[in-house]
């Protein structure tokens, strides 16, 4: 059997693979609560939104060193990587997104009987789930309205996908519907969604553009649609004729 190796990957998709004695650990990872105390009852009350915390992601390993020159060569290199920002993990075919390093922990060397130096390194990962490594796409073309699809949805949580409209015709209002997310739905009028213009619509970001350069901000309504993981998900699209896409990974705990 053949385990990955731990790999960094920064912004611009460059790769740094880690050495095989580093392994990849998380520290528990907890939902919001927010305790209200109320007046004359026992108990209290939750008001919080029951999302989960950020989650702190730890790198550890040897590097193993027949010289102080070489572990100074071999610590330099992965330094380098540690400087960056915004990246992601790469660990069993699963990928965290990592906004930054929270702390360096080094044991260098020492002079017997064992020549490696310990190296702990905690990341900082605002958003808590893993993610498949490769996206995901779903492409349906529609002719009809209201037209209803499903298809399933892998991992075990929730995520926000990237929705592409490429309008075949004038469609100056739609709207997209997540029937097994309790009914949640997401609209948009744009008189400029003319025949061969695409919108994008950023679920995760919170963006809606067409053609990647008009920012619609001010023109739709409703909550940015999400895939609710593990399950078949059924939407159901009202509007004029178009090629729809969801790109997406699935996520996990």
């Amino acid at each position: 059997m053949t385990i990955e190796r731990v790999k960094i990957i920064d912004s611009l998709g460059q790769e740094y693979e880690l050495p095989k004695t580093f392994n990849v650990r998380s520290e528990p990872v907890s939902r919001k609560s927010e305790l209200f105390d109320i007046a004359f009852s026992h108990g209290a009350r939750d008001v919080s939104d029951g999302c989960f915390s950020p989650r702190i992601v730890e790198i550890s390993g040897r590097i193993w060193a027949s010289s102080d020159s070489e572990f100074n060569t071999a610590w330099d290199a992965l330094a380098a990587w540690l400087l960056k920002d915004d990246v992601k993990i790469k660990f069993r075919g699963r990928v965290i997104n990592c906004k930054k390093i929270l702390s360096i922990d080094i044991n260098h060397p020492s002079a017997v009987p064992y020549h490696f130096g310990e190296v702990s390194i905690q990341y900082l990962a605002l958003d808590p789930f893993w993610y498949s490594y490769s996206a995901i796409l779903k492409q349906f073309s529609i002719s009809t309205s209201p037209y209803t699809f499903s298809f399933d949805v892998g991992g075990n949580v929730e995520t926000y996908p990237l929705i592409i409209v490429e309008n075949s015709t004038l469609n100056s209002s739609f709207s997209l519907k997540n029937i097994t997310d309790d009914n949640r739905e997401f609209s948009v009028a744009d008189s400029g969604a003319v025949a061969g213009t695409k919108v994008y619509i950023d679920c995760k970001e919170g963006t809606v553009e067409r053609d990647e350069s008009t920012n619609l901000i001010s023109v739709f309504s409703g909550l940015f649609l999400r895939l609710l993981g593990g399950r078949e998900n059924q939407f159901e699209y009202s509007g004029a004729a178009c090629t729809l896409k969801f790109q997406y990974r699935e996520a996990y705990l």
